[in-house]
């Protein structure tokens, strides 16, 4: 122990708070563990030189208890896109109440260029210090320089001191920013938050546990925060202490998933050692049943591995963010070989994983033709989840800044964040605050017009490719030399084309995706403020995530519509082969009804189906629907009956639980699991 540190012993302690707030107006937003701040405060607990009494908060009911009880000495946020309002408008309350409370932000929400630094902390005077990149040693450096000027914010500000990974503002209003400060080479160092009890508050059926046992990305994408070289190096927890906080968990936890926020994992023989320990877990514990990584974008093998020792609960990814090779360059991002994802996409289906690829809308140099592309290929070589995203511009990102804004000619537009909005306690009052983010919709290559049919493109495959769920349709296709990719255009280009329940989702998806884009941040912030418009967001009338929404919408109620469409699709696709026979036409009409009986009412765990058919289905689905249908023809018809299994029941209770049945949540839902794990199993009468 430090000499200082053991001197103080004996003084009164310093009361601190860490909140990392999720809006909670109508679901749990950010429904993880308060990860970050938990790292800082530990650390700093065991090392500043001033005895401390640390709190972590995430839902803001309890922070608002906490604040009614007492005011602490430091107030800490973190400042992420989806909770910065929040965690602002409780900040300047505080200081508005105690004023000689000090306010300490942290996270990446926030710029590059010292101008824009500065521009942004004379826009939060509710900030006292910014605790920039990482955290844990910068905010103890900063707790012995408040103790050298007697925790007084405003000596310490015009002392003018440089405190390296700590900024602030001068009392003449002049940045200063402290050199970057050393990164912790053993995250070790760091005591456990798990172990030591301080997130034991956070074990509900809501909030999924997070760990870290490894820092640092070894790549620069310009689209992300830790593509700095500062963030280089990778540095890594001991073995012992990943296993010991994961055993603590499986002790602990109440919901069927874990996040690992490695920036790569799977790429590195520890990797192997930590799925190993979850192996263990799953046999022992039974749980984690989900393992939600960002998958290392290099050494597939060892990542394949990785989700094998796992049983398929990894996600395995092929993330590209394009597949042309211009867009590539321009934002310094290289992708693994198409053979390498093609592999992916095979390796996946034997642990029974979802394998997915993450696509960036709107990038510098992309086009309609190119995303399309883009989507269309990860579908022919076997990915079976596409992420697809928009581009937001994130403060802290290269691609954000000015620059390569008039670069590449980005416009962009403002929206609410689904989810991130709600009224709250604050000191007894009632206050509503709303989160809002900066998304590309036009470039020098692509025109709004075509990033509108860009995003009903992706809604297509969101409807009828992500999850394999219609994997059954696809495996026959493919025996007759049809590709996913010319299946899922058909049904594209015949997504308006008759059935009224489709035409009026996607027009609904379209219209929901323009009208929540704001060309002027101010007029968007001047419409929420208005009284009761919070209330519309809350109920869901506004501020959707529109994919999500629009995919619940038709994978939970309008099922019968997209079977329709899609196998009429695939018998126009079969039907100028001359190849084709009448037993595969039959086979396709048994297979539609097979489907859908599998995919209906999901959620209705009590009812069981039931109907007649010539084709062996649960032969058929042992081969996974890659034998020809011929081979399992049956002389007499069989009744085969549908439901979920115990595990099934357990599993959808647990998610309605922690999201609930709106359609926001339902979107959360099928965002969340493995959708193919939902379905109804069949079985023989």
């Amino acid at each position: 122990m430090r000499p200082d540190i053991e001197a103080s012993m004996h003084a009164k302690p310093l009361r601190i708070s860490f909140a990392d707030l999720t809006h909670t107006g109508q679901v749990i937003a950010s429904n993880t563990f308060p990860l970050g701040v938990s790292l800082v405060a530990a650390f700093a607990r065991e090392n500043a030189r001033t005895p401390l009494a640390v709190e972590v908060f995430k839902y803001p009911d309890d922070f608002a208890a906490y604040l009614d009880r007492a005011i602490p000495d430091i107030a800490c946020f973190s400042n992420f896109s989806w909770n910065m309002q929040l965690s602002t408008g409780y900040a300047a309350a505080i200081k508005r109440r105690a004023p000689q409370t000090i306010a300490v932000f942290g996270g990446p929400n926030y710029p590059l260029t010292a101008e824009e630094q500065a521009d942004f902390l004379k826009a939060h005077p509710e900030i006292d210090f910014y605790v920039w990149l990482e955290g844990e040693g910068a905010f103890v450096r900063l707790l012995d320089a408040l103790a050298d000027c007697g925790f007084s914010a405003e000596k310490l500000k015009a002392s003018g001191q440089l405190i390296p990974g700590v900024h602030y503002l001068d009392p003449a209003g002049k940045l200063v920013a402290g050199p970057l400060g050393p990164r912790l080479n053993d995250l070790t160092k760091i005591p456990s938050p798990y172990c030591s009890g301080l997130n034991d508050k956070f074990f509900d059926d809501v909030l999924i546990p997070m760990i870290q046992t490894n820092r640092g990305c070894p790549y620069q994408c310009t689209f992300c925060t830790e593509g700095q070289d500062y963030y280089n190096k990778i540095h890594w927890s001991a073995r012992k202490r990943i296993d010991d906080d994961l055993k603590y968990i499986a002790e602990r936890v109440r919901v069927p998933d874990l996040i690992i926020v490695d920036s790569n994992f799977g790429m590195f023989k520890e990797d192997l050692e930590t799925c190993q320990t979850l192996a263990e877990l799953q046999e022992t514990r039974h749980w984690p049943k989900h393992i939600h990584v960002s998958a290392g974008k290099n050494r597939k093998e060892r990542v394949l591995e990785a989700a094998a020792t796992v049983k398929g609960a990894i996600n395995l990814s092929a993330t590209i963010q394009s597949i042309d090779d211009h867009v590539l360059e321009l934002v310094k991002r290289r992708n693994i070989s198409v053979e390498q994802i093609v592999d992916v996409g095979k390796q996946a289906e034997a642990p029974g994983a979802n394998s997915y690829s993450e696509i960036i809308l709107c990038l510098p140099g992309d086009t309609l033709t190119s995303h399309y592309r883009s989507v269309f290929t990860m579908m022919d070589v076997g990915i079976n989840f596409l992420r697809m995203y928009q581009l937001m511009m994130l403060p802290g990102s290269d691609l954000s800044s000015q620059a390569t804004r008039q670069r590449f000619g980005m416009h962009t537009r403002y929206r609410v964040l689904p989810r991130c909005f709600g009224s709250y306690k604050v000191f007894g009052d009632d206050r509503a605050f709303w989160e809002i983010e900066e998304i590309c919709i036009e470039n020098s290559t692509m025109p709004y017009g075509d990033y509108l049919d860009c995003r009903e493109l992706n809604l297509t495959a969101e409807l009828f490719y992500n999850s394999g769920s219609f994997r059954e349709l696809l495996n026959f296709l493919s025996l007759k030399g049809i590709k996913p990719s010319a299946l899922m255009a058909a049904v594209h280009a015949a997504r308006r084309a008759g059935d009224p329940e489709l035409t009026a989702l996607y027009a609904g998806f379209r219209d929901e995706t323009h009208s929540s884009l704001w060309s002027s941040r101010d007029d968007l912030e001047t419409f929420i403020a208005t009284p009761g418009t919070v209330d519309r967001y809350i109920s869901g009338e506004l501020g959707n995530n529109e994919l999500f929404k629009y995919r619940a919408q038709g994978f939970f109620h309008t099922q019968k519509a997209l079977h329709r469409i899609l196998f009429t699709a695939a018998r126009q696709q079969m039907a100028p082969m001359v190849t084709t026979t009448a037993l595969e036409l039959d086979y396709l009409a048994e297979l539609e009804r097979y489907s859908l009986l599998k995919k209906s009412a999901l959620l209705a765990v009590d009812e069981t189906l039931s109907d007649n058919f010539s084709f062996d289905f649960m032969a058929l689905e042992k081969a996974g629907f890659h034998d020809h249908p011929a081979s399992h023809h049956l002389a007499r018809s069989q009744t085969l009956q549908f439901d979920h299994s115990a595990e099934q029941c357990e599993l959808i209770a647990s998610y309605i639980k922690q999201y609930g049945t709106t359609l926001n949540g339902l979107g959360r839902i099928v965002l969340r699991s493995h959708v193919n794990k939902l379905h109804r199993q069949a079985r023989t009468c």
